[in-house]
């Protein structure tokens, strides 16, 4: 069975090995394999890497732990922006893990600006109302869940539980770095089941722009 190993940023993204708890980004993107993509063939697992910077600069050992895993088929970053653009910063991050040479297919997504944001585009199927304002437009999106909606929120205990419940399509329709995070998934999959020359990290590049 294939696997696809995910490097996320938060505690409550991953699974702790002792307690059992979290693991809501792991359990999200099974959610979007098996009810989106109609594929139940692949196991998920997941590392708490950091945010974006620290991995661009220790990208060499992350690369050599990924090297270290031939089980591994592919890899999905999958990151908090805060700040930032995701359309530069993406790239740019893509580009200096091409430069290793890696092994395995990986796609890098952000969550603009928090994972929490996908919770708020969601808000309808969570709490019974929309979020009136632009999901990945705020700041201090854990701030503004407690304040709406979820009062005693903490990301460890409530993030793998609204994870579960959210609406994916409410989530799609509303959140565009949502959507890049599906069509991340799409990548990884035909990288893995018809292989290129060289494994590439998504994004690429942006085209450069009009002189």
């Amino acid at each position: 069975m294939p696997l696809l190993w995910m490097w996320v940023e938060g505690r409550g993204e991953k699974i702790d090995r002792k307690t059992g708890k979290g693991g809501a980004a792991p359990l999200l993107v099974r959610r979007i394999l098996t009810e989106r993509l109609h594929r139940y063939d692949w196991e998920v697992d997941a590392i708490r890497i950091g945010n974006w910077r620290k991995l661009q600069n220790e990208a060499e050992t992350y690369m050599t732990y990924l090297r270290r895993r031939p089980e591994v088929d592919a890899v999905l970053v999958l990151l908090d922006l805060d700040d930032g653009c995701a359309a530069e910063i993406a790239p740019q991050l893509a580009q200096s893990l091409q430069e290793l040479n890696p092994p395995r297919p990986i796609a890098i997504v952000f969550a603009v600006r928090e994972y929490e944001a996908w919770f708020l585009a969601a808000a309808r199927s969570l709490w019974g109302k929309p979020y009136e304002g632009n999901p990945e437009g705020k700041r201090d999106v854990k701030g503004e869940i407690s304040a709406l909606f979820e009062p005693d929120y903490r990301p460890t205990t409530h993030q793998p539980f609204l994870s579960q419940r959210m609406d994916l399509q409410e989530a799609w329709d509303r959140s565009r770095s949502f959507r890049r995070l599906v069509h991340a998934l799409e990548e990884l999959l035909a990288q893995v089941e018809t292989p290129a020359d060289r494994v590439k990290v998504t994004p690429g590049p942006r085209p450069p722009g009009p002189t």
